[in-house]
């Protein structure tokens, strides 16, 4: 019985194209935008960078893709209770003095 192409997961029907790198990243991507989208903003920016670091000079179209997921998260709102968020604006403005 042949299994629908629409229905395989995105490593696997990449992998049938000769892609494995692009699917990787396919994974990497929703991995790091649900992280994001979880209030681990900070901590998913984090693994972008190093992710896009990594590949910046061996997979430039990878990094550019990474790249685009960093500018996503840093659109993300910050959690309120991030640790973080005591340096806010007014932790600059001299107002407790």
């Amino acid at each position: 019985m042949e299994r629908d192409p629409a229905h395989t997961d995105p490593v696997e029907r990449t992998h049938d194209a000769g892609s494995t790198s692009d699917a990787l990243t396919k994974v990497l991507v929703r991995a790091l935008r649900a992280l994001g989208e979880a209030g681990r903003a900070d901590q998913a920016s984090r693994l972008a960078a190093g992710a896009w670091s990594a590949m910046r000079h061996s997979d430039p179209a990878i990094a550019e893709k990474i790249n685009g997921t960093m500018h996503y998260l840093a659109r993300l709102p910050d959690p309120v209770d991030t640790p973080h968020s005591d340096h806010s604006v007014r932790a600059f403005t001299h107002e407790g003095d």
